[in-house]
């Protein structure tokens, strides 16, 4: 099959910007990336034209529940996959929520179904396991009775049931026997990652040093930062070791936490997520979730208590509010949603526009909104 080449947009690499830029994709990798003129272009290539664009690499949503009306624990992830790269995605990990043991269980299965065989669209790097394995004390919208400490045993039996596909499980490390379940873990190329956690300071030092380095929608659902007791928040800060997962919805988190966040980790260990509901897209009114009833009102997604319940933003609405809340130029901007995003999952293929990597690319127009999105170099959503 002939290659294809995007040109005449500015390429983002992320960590170069390239004016009057070219993207050479063959065999759904990038074979070159450059100024025109300065990479050969093979005769039958196909044309890009992305005049006036930004060519950046795709986004990489490590946790995200849904979008459209569809969730990702169960048949609707069959929906959501061809939904995403109309928001710039190009790779996500399918986030499930805490439900009774029995349905988490049933979940799985469907989506390792779902997964063997999966629709065309944003690829899918496995499942994000975010509870049952809370804290009680920091359950957010999930049902405190239905949370139980991680084990090495159960976790055993939650991956058999979703076929090996749990690349990341969020738990609570200061719950009983947890801590001893990380080492395992690691061992099985599963990321530990610590939320909805109460722990104290020391024990996410200790949940570091056996591995963890990965922190939930950092600020929400944890410990707060005390001058006295760091707590998880002030733990995730000072441990160079650890991702730090920021929701940047406006919502979730105020401007100023997000540049301290980033000031104190850097661009590279901070991953901009979404933690999109399965209500992101839909008008305001009333939804169930999590066998809950939950309102969605002003680009808020949260129970009857006023809790939040997952997020209303996509993810591309993160990248905008990086730029348009803090100020960051879009080659920073960007960093957090691709590379750092990818890094933190070992998806070194993806999130970068180098040559060998995977040919997943959004072109951006001039506001930063998605105008066409190629996945594996197949171009898969186009802006009508």
């Amino acid at each position: 099959m002939p290659g294809k080449a995007i040109l005449n947009g500015t390429v983002y690499t992320p960590s170069e910007k390239i004016e009057a830029g070219v993207v050479l994709i063959s065999g759904g990798q990038i074979e070159a990336v450059g100024r025109q003129g300065e990479v050969e272009i093979p005769p039958n290539t196909e044309i890009f034209d992305a005049a006036g664009m930004a060519i950046a690499p795709g986004f990489v949503d490590v946790h995200m529940h849904g979008v459209l009306g569809k969730d990702c624990m169960g048949i609707g992830l069959a929906e959501v996959i061809p939904a995403l790269p109309a928001y710039g995605v190009t790779s996500f990990m399918a986030t499930t929520l805490t439900y009774p043991r029995p349905e988490v269980i049933e979940a799985l299965e469907t989506i390792s179904e779902i997964l063997s065989s999966p629709p065309s669209g944003a690829h899918c790097l496995g499942i994000h396991l975010e509870g049952p394995h809370l804290s009680p004390k920091r359950p957010g919208m999930a049902t405190a009775d239905w949370v139980y400490p991680l084990s090495s045993q159960d976790f055993d039996v939650l991956q058999k049931a979703a076929d090996g596909r749990i690349r990341m499980i969020t738990f609570a490390p200061e719950e009983p026997g947890a801590m001893q379940a990380i080492p395992a873990l690691v061992a099985n190329g599963v990321v530990p990652v610590i939320g909805h956690s109460d722990a104290s300071y020391e024990q996410v030092a200790q949940a570091v040093k056996l591995g963890l380095n990965h922190a939930t929608h950092t600020y929400n659902a944890m410990r707060p930062l005390q001058h006295r007791e760091p707590g998880v928040v002030g733990a995730v800060m000072h441990f160079d070791e650890i991702y730090a997962e920021l929701i940047a919805d406006g919502v979730h988190v105020h401007p100023a936490a997000m540049d301290i966040l980033i000031r104190v980790k850097g661009l590279d260990k901070v991953v901009l997520i979404s933690d999109s509901a399965p209500f992101a897209g839909l008008p305001d009114g009333e939804y169930e979730w999590e066998h809950k009833p939950i309102f969605v009102l002003e680009g808020r997604c949260q129970l009857a208590d006023g809790t939040l319940a997952g997020a209303f933003a996509t993810l591309d609405m993160g990248v905008r509010n990086l730029v348009n809340l803090l100020g960051l130029p879009l080659e920073k901007a960007l960093i957090p949603a691709t590379r750092s995003a990818a890094n933190s999952v070992g998806a070194h293929r993806k999130g970068r526009l180098e040559a060998g990597c995977d040919a997943d690319i959004v072109l951006l127009d001039a506001d930063i909104r998605p105008a066409a999105t190629f996945v594996g170099g197949r171009l898969v959503w186009t802006r009508p």
